[in-house]
């Protein structure tokens, strides 16, 4: 299972922009690698931006923000549409699964997504807002890659971030931060990150914990060197973080 950060397909900072080229070379190693994988991709500034500006990153009741919950949600199967038609060219049989359309997910949904599988198709879901019962929520890529890890057990996660792996202080903010190769889960203990909509490098890490109960390995690598990801799927050494 892989999962493609938010900030590597798209500028978090600038609303609706795709980075195409580094798409185009993630689903080219993807490609080659020619494994059997279900991807997960986040919802970067096509989904964050809106979701802070109109308050919807608190779950809530649907009435009264029913346009706002909408736009969101297409916007975000906007950028689903740029990354599934990219992986098509780049040789994936990618198939979108809109999340919105299947959470609250049923047993019948995980065998929608088994019989995709078997057909080798690869099943793409992504970060998106769910309504229920009068009520909304977002969930992330990371929660969906804890759901998707407690049915199908891959044989290991792969997060694709914009940081080499976990370090031992925020790199983005201290010069001295030592990225850590390997570590078990229990020994992480991570306090930095900046709030999105979805929370932050501590919530990510306290998911990767929970899906480590379902996997041998995750590993954490940075989509901004494409071969790192291609190293880890030839199960070579690279530059990342092996969370075991």
């Amino acid at each position: 299972m892989i999962k493609l950060g938010g900030s590597i397909i798209t500028n978090k900072a600038k609303f609706g922009e795709f980075r195409e080229e580094n798409a185009k070379a993630l689903s080219r190693v993807i490609s080659d690698s020619g494994h059997e994988a279900i991807i997960i991709h986040g919802a970067g500034s096509f989904g964050h931006i809106k979701a802070m500006d109109y308050h919807l990153n608190v779950p809530g009741q649907i009435e009264g923000k029913t346009g706002k919950i909408a736009e969101v949600i297409g916007d975000v199967l906007t950028l689903n549409s740029l990354i599934v038609g990219t992986m098509i060219r780049e040789g994936i049989n990618a198939f979108s699964l809109p999340p919105h359309s299947i959470f609250p997910i049923t047993d019948k949904d995980y065998e929608l997504i088994d019989h995709l599988l078997r057909n080798r198709f690869v099943p793409v879901l992504y970060g998106d807002i769910i309504v229920s019962d009068g009520d909304y929520r977002i969930i992330s890529g990371d929660e969906i890659a804890l759901e998707m890890a407690k049915k199908f057990s891959p044989e290991e996660v792969i997060f694709v971030t914009d940081v080499d792996g976990l370090f031992t202080s925020d790199p983005k903010k201290d010069k001295n931060a030592r990225l850590i190769g390997k570590v078990r889960a229990p020994e992480i203990d991570i306090g930095y990150g900046d709030i999105d909509a979805t929370g932050s490098m501590r919530g990510k890490v306290e998911r990767i914990k929970e899906i480590l109960k379902y996997t041998k390995k995750v590993l954490i690598v940075n989509g901004n060197y494409p071969d790192r990801l291609g190293k880890a799927l030839r199960n070579e050494d690279t530059t990342g973080t092996v969370i075991t």
